[in-house]
């Protein structure tokens, strides 16, 4: 699948779908639906039996092998993930669509996490190519650039992800962390410095109150956020809270962020996350059974953007606590349904040791 040295998978569907003979249609689904159910409940081993089976029985192998991907990749098993998609893609329909997209990306995330992050700036290249103003590649693209130590290509590139939205603000911020992880954090600040500077005029009191944040102006933040969460149409914006309760553990004043976590929580109970900031900051204050409450009702909502912070810190908690079997009962549980994580691996060896 390469051609003059650079990856070109995106244009091959094309190819790849008028040569495939052997692709069925939608009509069975079975199997395919079940596997996706697995990946839902974090239970990958099963989700891969299933497609499996559906392989077996003739299911659509678009849907099949995109499937074993999501669930190799989840089990960090990158190199079967990448070569998963790959097949997806070459069962593909015929014409670029949503999926094919989609199913790239999650390519270049099997290459970039295996370290082949050639190939996945390859990916991100084709996808370019396809869609040139794909702001995520370019942000995505950077950030594989960081790891690969090209620096330069790596600004050049979020430099591109910016001019195509100059007030994505959340994008701003995520390209400062991405830059800050990786030793460039004063191109970052000067990054949200000019934001800030060129767009104060037209910006809500919410975004000045993030910049401010990142920046390092907590007062400043404070004051914005607090203003924000005073105006109509915020009284359940959980993004508002977050960042003002973090003002306050920013400064250490844990009483202040677990008040404004708190009265949140009251009207707005659903918010999981809120629930894992609130338990961190129990934690802080040495709460633990007040924490392991806050995390234990965060995971009742079953939102699994949180669930693995919150079970993560569910666990830290029984460990401050000195209840190290129950912490260990859970750190098992976890590892099953999250085993990428090595620092948990490496947690786990603790446990057992205690």
């Amino acid at each position: 699948m390469k051609r003059n040295g650079k990856y070109r998978l995106l244009p091959l569907i094309c190819i790849a779908a008028m040569l495939c003979t052997g692709c069925s249609g939608f009509s069975s689904r079975k199997n395919i639906d079940s596997g996706m159910n697995y990946i839902s409940d974090h239970d990958y081993q099963n989700a891969l039996t299933s497609f499996s089976q559906a392989q077996q029985q003739g299911e659509n192998e678009r849907l099949v092998f995109r499937g074993m991907g999501i669930a190799y990749l989840k089990l960090a098993r990158y190199e079967d993930a990448a070569a998963a998609f790959e097949k997806s893609l070459s069962a593909s329909i015929g014409i670029a669509d949503s999926m094919d997209y989609d199913t790239s990306y999650y390519l270049a995330e099997a290459f970039s996490e295996s370290g082949a992050y050639d190939k996945a700036i390859e990916v991100y290249d084709a996808i370019l190519n396809l869609h040139g103003k794909e702001r995520n590649a370019y942000y995505l693209r950077g950030v594989t650039k960081l790891k690969s130590g090209d620096n330069d290509g790596a600004s050049a590139d979020f430099t591109k992800a910016i001019a195509l939205q100059p007030k994505d603000y959340d994008r701003m911020i995520m390209i400062y962390q991405a830059l800050a992880d990786y030793g460039e954090q004063d191109k970052g600040t000067a990054i949200l410095q000019s934001a800030m500077q060129q767009g104060s005029s037209s910006m809500s009191n919410f975004e000045k109150g993030q910049i401010s944040y990142y920046l390092g102006n907590n007062a400043d933040a404070q004051n914005y956020l607090e203003e924000a969460r005073s105006e109509k149409g915020n009284s359940d914006n959980a993004s508002v809270i977050l960042l003002l309760g973090q003002t306050g553990e920013k400064q250490g004043d844990y009483n202040y962020a677990v008040s404004v976590y708190k009265s949140f929580l009251q009207d707005n109970p659903e918010h999981a996350d809120v629930y894992n900031r609130l338990g961190i900051c129990e934690m802080k204050m040495g709460s633990y059974e007040a924490a392991v409450a806050d995390f234990e009702a965060g995971l009742a909502l079953k939102d699994v953007s949180v669930n693995q912070a919150l079970m993560r810190n569910e666990i830290t908690a029984y460990e401050y606590a000195g209840n190290f079997d129950q912490a260990k009962t859970l750190m098992a549980s976890y590892e099953k349904v999250y085993p990428q994580d090595a620092e948990a691996a490496r947690e786990e060896i603790f446990l057992s040791t205690r």
